[in-house]
């Protein structure tokens, strides 16, 4: 038996009021048809739609009060290999940033299969991860079950983006809501999974809320060498001479691509947020559009703490990098609040625009610019 099938949803970090909210519907017998399970990426998501599963379709007897799926039975393991006959996880198909669900899996694997009385389980259950990804035309589709659902089926809309989803589909689901975790709570939970104590420290302040980012980040090395050259390369942009900081976008993005290689040959030992809920095959290839998309807002999340943390030092308040206190302490150039601001506004409008699937090396181009101007 697997690590992932024994994790209960009572062990997801920071996320009691969506547990609460999940125990309360197995408890009292309210499941209800449809779910969206919506907040920021990283903070297990994923992993509560497969143990919602587990926990509908367990077969074991639970004690008085225990709620979540015991991990151990036949369905419980199916349900974590992906394989019961009643669980159906649904999701892009192709390894590109616009790939989306197929309106064909959508009719097969949803519409159609949810007419069918359940093989095994107590209930249908339709995992669709990520839904904002859902081909335009199957979103009707869609609605023909949720606005009909059968007794015997449960669908889980899983998304950090819910406000790409069309106002019909989103009424006539029963939200929950995960939020990023306490930094208190991530340092614990490394520590308990064998992190040295200031290593975890560190990590938790870093992962801004993110427990599967702080566990890769512990398991995976390169993660830190990749935040510490982008943030060596935030503080030369200060003092480097134009010639160099015009390859400021090639920079950021050969990060971003050594990272995404490192993800890819690691991906199969890691017990991340996605793999727990058994996303591992989907992982991009290195150096493709999907793995750039999934590894740059991060990089440039972590560019944003510098300019934060520059603004930070010149007040004395408490930084983001203590250990990178001497450089952020130097004295600032003219203008700080107001360059450190610009900066902030420039990075995260990138960011958004690589979410949105801008052209990557144009969004690039432009902060650099946004950058070198320096608020000028």
């Amino acid at each position: 038996m697997t690590g992932a099938t024994q994790v209960r949803l009572e062990d997801l970090i920071g996320q009691a009021r969506a547990v609460a909210v999940l125990r309360n519907a197995i408890r009292r017998e309210r499941v209800t048809h449809a779910y969206l399970f919506c907040g920021p990426d990283s903070v297990g998501k994923s992993s509560a739609a497969l143990l919602f599963a587990q926990a509908l379709n367990c077969e074991a007897e639970r004690p008085d009060g225990a709620v979540s799926g015991c991990g151990e039975c036949h369905s419980c393991q199916l349900i974590a290999s992906r394989n019961h006959p009643d669980v159906r996880f649904i999701g892009p198909t192709g390894g590109h940033a616009t790939s989306v669900i197929p309106i064909a899996d959508i009719r097969d694997y949803f519409v159609y299969d949810a007419q069918l009385k359940p093989v095994a389980g107590r209930y249908k259950i339709y995992l669709l991860d990520p839904a904002e990804r859902t081909a335009p035309l199957a979103i009707h589709t869609i609605l023909k079950v949720l606005e009909e659902p059968p007794p015997h089926v449960v669908t889980i809309l899983v998304t950090s983006l819910p406000a790409l989803l069309p106002s019909t589909i989103l009424s006539r689901c029963q939200q929950v809501t995960f939020q990023l975790a306490g930094t208190e709570a991530i340092e614990r939970q490394l520590v308990t999974l064998g992190v040295e104590p200031a290593t975890a420290a560190s990590l938790a302040r870093l992962s801004g809320g993110r427990i599967a980012w702080a566990i890769r980040a512990a398991q995976r090395p390169e993660v830190l060498f990749t935040r510490k050259a982008l943030l060596d390369l935030c503080a030369g942009l200060e003092t480097r001479g134009l010639p160099a900081s015009l390859r400021l976008a090639e920079e950021i993005k050969l990060q971003a691509l050594a990272l995404s290689r490192v993800q890819r040959e690691s991906e199969a030992e890691e017990e991340s947020d996605e793999s727990l809920a058994g996303q591992a095959s989907s992982t991009p290839e290195p150096g493709s559009d999907r793995a750039l998309r999934t590894e740059l807002p991060w990089c440039l999340d972590v560019m944003v703490c510098w300019y934060r943390d520059r603004l930070a030092a010149a007040q004395g308040a408490a930084l983001l990098n203590p250990d990178y206190e001497q450089m952020l302490k130097r004295p600032p150039p003219p203008g700080l609040a107001h360059r450190a601001e610009r900066a902030i506004e420039a990075i995260l409008e990138a960011k958004h625009s690589i979410q949105r699937n801008a052209n990557i090396d144009l969004a690039l181009e432009s902060l650099a610019m946004e950058l070198l101007a320096g608020g000028d």
